[in-house]
């Protein structure tokens, strides 16, 4: 795709753009304007200061502003631009320190790609990589469900490796790496945490959830410039694909450090809404005394808290109200945080004018979480209730009575088009047949009112904005499979999934006053395709064209003549 092309060439060309708009008057021409607002859809659309000065026809507006630049994007579809609303896009940038583990089946795989990304890497240096599937490895049927990391140790003796899981919830080390951290048959599990064990009572190499920090407490940190880099980089990339603003769940301090870094020197070159870690209890105690960061410009604002709750269906760490269906042995359902935590950021959430925005998989996390929303946001004594915009992170498998709840209270449920599909070759043998029609269910969700947004969390999947409205529409995978769809009875409309991915995105950040649609007044942040994501017979292939950020064209140069 030219998006990617794109990302490779415009490095320079985004560092600098943000906080920034173009002051001259645009008038863009010729394309099909998708506005994700009622009523007719305009024809031309002008751009001044930044802004959406005015929408309609191309004589009526070309009459009113004759000396307006001119573009001519006829046969192009101009949509808004695209609100990841959850990524991590410093790990999305961290190509050059971490190697790339995304797509590997075995550990042989691992070892090919380790040695392939550091070919010559230096005796005690540490090897740091991402994007190994925990929930694919989780069958491998070693102990505890994954295989042991023998193949890594025998392969690289004296580099310590640690590489984390493709969504987080795992992670795998050598030898050299288990004694850096003290890990041995001695280690007791933390809380919150698996340490795999063999037969001998020695560690395997595999550390579930919580167990995870005992390794990564020892690799050696990021310093702040490393972590700008990373986030640029990650960002650019996100850019280059349509994505117009993100909204970035679990920033540390040192993150929070690093975006505030950049929108200083005016270097993020699309917006971002921050989602504090809600985990970090020293981190959150600091902003409850500061309050939420409200940016007039929306280039950074920090609104939210992330909270990671349960655990993940692949690895079998999400909680479930009943046992697993397949190995339920090996389950390890694990609560991060304690629920009455939870509760009491709820309140200061509430005190302090944060959103909560909490990790929940598996259907007694859903149900733990949504009964404590109810009662932070319980209706006054006229029955109203605060327009909160509080949301579930995944709502991945549910109990029954789940969507009515969330309707009923306005909780958002914010989705993954790309975790359904990544996850339909082992779903539903974790769940059975009877609970997996109630995971993953968008319609459902839509047709009892509960709010919908759309979005990637990135890395791992594939997560292009048309990549993703592709898996929304049809419940396929990328190559088509599985023919007809998987439940393709919970697919979304092509009209809806873009809402969720731009102007519902927006709504969740309180920011669709100036984000997510094409309306006269707000930013004017677009997306030029290739192709009509509502009509065009191959969503994936359609491409980027161009992305403009506060009326300015972030991707490449365009031609412009007087009108």
């Amino acid at each position: 795709m030219r998006s990617l092309l794109i990302a490779a060439s415009i490095g320079a060309a985004l560092t600098g753009c943000g906080n920034t708009v173009v002051p001259d008057s645009r008038l863009i021409i010729g394309a099909t304007l998708i506005t994700m607002e009622d009523g007719a859809a305009p024809t031309a659309m002008l751009i001044k200061d930044g802004r959406i000065s005015a929408l309609g026809t191309e004589d009526e507006l070309r009459a009113r502003n004759p000396g307006a630049i001119l573009t001519d994007l006829t046969g192009k579809t101009i949509i808004p631009g695209v609100v990841d609303s959850h990524v991590h896009v410093r790990e999305l940038g961290m190509d050059a320190v971490k190697v790339n583990l995304v797509g590997v089946k075995t550990v042989d795989d691992i070892v090919a790609r380790l040695r392939e990304q550091r070919p010559d890497i230096a005796a005690g240096e540490w090897i740091i990589g991402q994007g190994w599937d925990e929930g694919a490895f989780a069958d491998a049927g070693g102990p505890g469900g994954y295989p042991t990391t023998d193949a890594i140790t025998i392969a690289f003796p004296d580099n310590p490796v640690a590489l984390e899981s493709l969504h987080g919830f795992g992670a795998m080390a050598n030898a050299a790496a288990l004694a850096r951290a003290g890990i041995d048959a001695s280690t007791p599990d933390p809380e919150g945490g698996t340490i795999l064990r063999g037969e001998d009572g020695e560690a395997t190499g595999v550390l579930l959830t919580l167990a995870q920090a005992l390794l990564f407490d020892v690799v050696p940190d990021l310093d702040q410039d490393q972590i700008e880099a990373a986030i640029k980089a990650g960002l650019a990339q996100m850019a280059a694909a349509g994505v117009t603003s993100v909204h970035e769940a679990g920033m540390e301090a040192e993150d929070v450090a690093a975006f505030k870094a950049l929108a200083e020197r005016g270097e993020l070159p699309i917006r971002v809404f921050g989602m504090l870690n809600g985990n970090d209890a020293e981190l959150m105690a600091g902003w409850f005394e500061s309050g939420p960061l409200d940016d007039a410009d929306d280039w950074l604002d920090i609104g939210a808290i992330k909270v990671f709750y349960d655990g993940s269906l692949g690895s079998r760490t999400a909680l479930m109200r009943d046992p697993y269906s397949d190995q339920p042995d090996t389950a390890r359902p694990t609560a991060r945080i304690a629920l009455e935590d939870v509760e009491r950021l709820g309140e200061s959430a509430r005190e302090h004018g944060f959103q909560m925005a909490v990790h929940a998989i598996g259907d007694a996390g859903n149900d733990f979480i949504m009964t404590s929303y109810e009662r932070r946001l319980a209706p006054d004594t006229e029955g109203n209730v605060p327009d909160h915009r509080w949301r579930i992170e995944h709502a991945q498998v549910v109990r029954p009575d789940f969507a009515e709840r969330a309707a009923k209270l306005g909780v958002i449920a914010s989705m993954q088009p790309s975790h359904a599909m990544g996850d339909s070759d082992w779903a539903e043998d974790r769940v059975g047949r009877r609970r997996i029609q109630r995971a993953y269910s968008w319609k459902t969700f839509q047709d009892a009112g509960v709010p919908i947004i759309f979005n990637s969390d990135l890395p791992g999947e594939p997560w292009e904005p048309m990549q993703t409205l592709h898996f929304a529409v049809t419940r396929t995978k990328l190559d088509g499979s599985p023919e007809g769809g998987w439940y393709a009875n919970e697919a979304l409309s092509r009209e809806d999934s873009l809402r969720a991915m731009t102007l519902s995105g927006a709504h969740a950040a309180f920011q669709d006053d100036m984000l997510g649609s094409l309306a006269v007044g707000k930013w004017a942040d677009f997306v030029v395709l290739s192709d009509n994501p509502l009509t065009a017979a191959n969503i994936p292939a359609i491409h980027v064209d161009a992305v403009y950020v506060a009326g300015e064209d972030i991707t490449a140069p365009t031609t412009d003549t007087p009108g």
